[in-house]
């Protein structure tokens, strides 16, 4: 996929951002305002190919990934999910902004304890959603059967060099997060 003017635009706004007091909330509303009409925007970026749909080494198919920029301050990116799999709880250790603009994501978090992670809420974003998750937040998506999502996720550092964790789903022991161990925790859906 080639970054559309639409995400182009959306890049330079989050650049401009940055130097505001709260780059975190001056990006949620931007975001919020792009969102309003998601079919408009859905529009305007492409889907993926199938062969831009990369098959993990155990086999997973998540969906499509756009980088329409990156650098140390700043990762945007298109995010196809598809259904089938549940993946795994982990941090981003980074404030992040979620715009669903087709489908639906159902988000799972987790909050720190004394004793590692503990199930907390979750929610499901819908077509149009947008939501914030802030440096501490600990989630896992997928996608409900039948509805793949697409969505735009912000992130307000390199989201590829930071370090962070990821969660074995079964015991919620904390691992150093890595493309390997992320692919091993992931989990067949149910009502795949």
């Amino acid at each position: 996929m080639q970054t559309p003017p639409v995400l182009e635009e959306l890049v330079a706004t989050c650049k401009a951002a940055l130097d505001d007091d709260s780059p975190h909330n001056t990006i949620h509303a931007a975001m919020r305002e792009l969102f309003v009409d998601p079919v408009a925007l859905a529009a305007q970026v492409p889907r993926f190919a199938e062969d831009e749909i990369e098959t993990s080494p155990r086999g997973f198919r998540l969906g499509g990934e756009h980088v329409a920029h990156r650098d140390e301050h700043l990762t945007v990116m298109v995010l196809d999910t598809l259904p089938g799999t549940i993946q795994p709880p982990h941090e981003h250790n980074m404030n992040v902004v979620i715009g669903v603009f087709e489908g639906a994501e159902e988000q799972r978090f987790w909050a720190r304890t004394e004793n590692g992670i503990a199930p907390a809420a979750g929610r499901t974003l819908e077509t149009g959603d947008v939501m914030p998750l802030g440096v501490r937040g600990i989630h896992a998506i997928s996608a409900p059967a039948g509805r793949p999502a697409r969505a735009i996720h912000v992130y307000l550092g390199d989201i590829y060099s930071v370090e962070r964790s990821v969660f074995d789903p079964e015991t919620l022991e904390e691992h150093l997060f890595t493309g390997e161990r992320y692919d091993e925790f992931c989990q067949v859906a149910e009502s795949a």
